[in-house]
């Protein structure tokens, strides 16, 4: 049984990232001890910035409808975390103790549930949860995660502290 115990500050957090980083994707990290989220991390989404390897995370059909699109552009469809963020997070988590947990991204006009893209780009991590903060309706964003192998998705639930 996978559970996860978030605390409402964290979750509030993450909200507050993906309103700030609207009308594009925002995604970050969440970390803590036997269930229970003790860091989160938010971190850079650079696909608005980088264009070279967009193709070994997208599928063909999303790799052409991300080549169509300005930077900004894409940027509001997907999203690719910055390497130099998530190795920061990762050494911050070895000096606190802490594993990862989850990983978080927002879908600023779908609901919160994985995408074909998501599917393929978060199945590198079969033993966390994903998160998916949807801002389809800005006055009430939804929060779904997921467990998300070997192309199946599995909906968790978890609980706000």
């Amino acid at each position: 049984m996978f559970n996860l115990i978030v605390p409402r500050q964290t979750l509030d957090e993450m909200i507050a990232h993906a309103r700030a980083a609207a009308p594009h994707e925002c995604c970050g990290l969440l970390a803590g001890k036997d269930g229970l989220v003790t860091r989160h991390y938010p971190i850079k989404n650079i696909v608005a910035s980088q264009g070279a390897g967009v193709a070994e995370l997208f599928d063909t059909a999303k790799i052409a409808t991300l080549d169509k699109l300005s930077p900004e552009e894409r940027a509001d469809i997907a999203f690719w975390m910055d390497a130099r963020d998530m190795f920061a997070a990762q050494k911050d988590m070895r000096v606190q103790g802490t594993a990862m947990l989850a990983s978080y991204h927002s879908h600023p006009v779908s609901p919160a549930r994985p995408s074909p893209t998501d599917v393929k780009a978060l199945a590198f991590y079969p033993d966390i949860a994903h998160f998916i903060l949807s801002l389809e309706n800005g006055a009430h964003p939804v929060v779904n995660a997921f467990l998300i192998a070997d192309g199946a998705v599995t909906p968790i639930s978890y609980t706000i502290a």
